[in-house]
């Protein structure tokens, strides 16, 4: 019977357009081989109240104007942000991302340190 993270990497894999890979078959220390993102899978019992009602907020604020809702985080004394958003809105972007493209999706970071706090 398969365990409860396998079964949550499967669903990621197929939601994402990736493919899992097993434990034995070690290609990527990922766990979903994906062409644009690196998937690692985290699947637990509860994910932080703190994060859930974050997202629900920007949900809230983000319907009138059809805005893909995101949650940043960030540590105090680290200029690293790290975004939290729904998996079906991220493939959403990549999509159309594609569209607008008319190629790969190319993530563009910028460049530079942001001293924010």
């Amino acid at each position: 019977m398969d365990k409860n993270w396998k079964r949550f990497e499967r669903r990621v894999a197929l939601r994402t357009g990736g493919e899992r890979i097993p434990v034995s078959d070690r290609r990527t220390p990922l766990d979903v081989k994906h062409p644009y993102l690196g998937i690692e899978c985290k699947h637990r019992e509860k994910i932080s109240k703190f994060l859930k009602d974050a997202l629900s907020q920007a949900e809230a604020g983000s319907v009138e104007e059809s805005l893909i809702p995101t949650v940043v985080l960030g540590e105090k004394h680290s200029s690293r942000m790290y975004a939290f958003l729904d998996l079906d809105d991220l493939v959403k972007l990549l999509e159309i991302m594609h569209v607008l493209l008319n190629e790969d999706p190319l993530i563009v970071v910028g460049e530079g340190e942001n001293d924010c706090e």
